[in-house]
């Protein structure tokens, strides 16, 4: 079978070399045109062609990430067209006990949560997220690779006896999970050049066991796929936020309890994940004081609504790929409501590291001017701005990570 896989960059070479195992005839096509040499001269070593875009040819099979547009294929005849998770649902053959989490806002967020939830639990636990990869452990997420959190990727998930692998997932995901989540869709935003949604592709991460998604969102995903477990409405907040301290919240978990959480990050902003995190608890079993403990004990995610004090300073940091003019917001209403923001300016990086969504300049512009914070945007290079010294808070954007 002739088969032909756009895309290096997001693991269409991994595709590529199960097909050839398979003794299929592989073109694989670096359409972004940033893949490095020594990969395609690799590829080319085994003989699985390498080339710079489509060649106009007649092929049995494509297989394309759900964000390239079918333009990319002008000139060919590419036969049947699968998606990179509807490849990944055929070849991965992992049989762990594998939690997988997509949606638009909040997938890292989640996926630390529930790695220590279960961890906190007695279960050994792999973490495969957009911050990197390696086992959950006392001292938290230790990081052993930095790898893309693309579908293909699943299939090179570290071998190892662990209770759960909890792994983060881009556009779609394997559909062989054995708890499928969706955080939510707060812009179901388009791709492969507006022509599909990234709804379109989310639903691919839906397994034939359980799935879990906003409880406000049953309807929309229902579409999709029957027999969906709603998540949300566990967990009030009663106390009022302010920079720097706990956060007394109510949680409904076999019960009514009152927990407060860690002061060391924006508590607010991770609420959603909470919610999400306590219901795949809620299938597992945990039992109620080790997930209250957990809630109790957990310090954020590193770089993710993170409060920090430099010389002087207090420095909210988010870094994360998914920076846009609906997680500053989030950020900036979550600040808003501590009585925050007076004496504050934001500091925005739009550095990049394999990040294909970029961020609309005018839309964050727009965002920010209606809550009167001075912004700075940086080119991108490492380097600082000059900060006033009448600056009290300084609010860190930095978009990176690995997609």
């Amino acid at each position: 079978m002739r088969v032909l896989v756009l895309d290096m960059v997001h693991g269409g070479d991994l595709l590529a070399r199960r097909h050839l195992a398979e003794g299929d005839d592989v073109t694989c096509v670096d359409v972004y045109g940033i893949c490095g040499r020594d990969l395609k001269e690799e590829l080319l070593s085994m003989d699985i062609r390498a080339v710079d875009s489509v060649p106009p040819e007649r092929y049995d099979l494509t297989v394309m990430p759900m964000h390239c547009p079918r333009s990319f294929l002008e000139g060919a005849d590419p036969g049947e067209i699968i998606s990179f998770s509807q490849d990944v649902k055929r070849f991965i053959e992992d049989r762990r006990f594998r939690i997988e989490v997509t949606g638009v806002k909040g997938k890292t967020s989640a996926c630390y949560l529930i790695s220590k939830i279960l961890h906190d639990s007695g279960m050994s636990v792999l973490l495969h997220s957009s911050r990197g990869e390696g086992p959950w452990t006392q001292e938290g997420h230790r990081i052993e690779r930095k790898v893309s959190i693309a579908p293909p990727y699943l299939m090179t998930l570290p071998v190892g006896r662990y209770d759960a692998v909890v792994a983060e997932v881009s556009l779609g995901g394997s559909g062989r999970a054995d708890i499928a989540c969706i955080t939510n869709l707060a812009e179901d935003y388009g791709i492969a050049r507006n022509t599909l949604r990234a709804s379109d592709a989310k639903k691919d991460v839906f397994t034939d066991k359980v799935n879990i998604v906003p409880r406000d969102e049953l309807m929309f995903w229902s579409r999709f796929h029957d027999g969906l477990t709603g998540y949300g409405g566990r967990i009030a907040v009663l106390s009022k936020p302010a920079l720097g301290s706990g956060l007394r919240v109510s949680v409904e978990y076999d019960g009514t309890s009152e927990v407060e959480l860690d002061g060391s990050y924006i508590s607010t902003e991770y609420i959603g994940a909470m919610e999400l995190a306590l219901e795949v608890a809620h299938q597992m079993g945990v039992p109620k004081e080790s997930v209250l403990r957990s809630l109790e004990t957990f310090k954020g995610v590193p770089g993710r609504g993170e409060i920090i004090r430099e010389g002087g300073r207090t420095v909210v940091r988010e870094r994360n790929p998914g920076i846009s003019h609906l997680s500053i917001g989030r950020t900036l209403r979550c600040l808003q409501e501590m009585d925050a923001l007076e004496g504050a300016m934001i500091v925005l990086d739009p550095v990049s590291r394999k990040v294909c969504d970029k961020m609309d300049k005018d839309l964050i512009e727009a965002t920010v001017s209606e809550y009167g914070v001075p912004m700075v945007i940086t080119d991108g290079d490492g380097s600082r701005p000059e900060i006033p010294s009448d600056v009290r808070l300084i609010i860190e954007f930095i978009k990176e990570g690995y997609q």
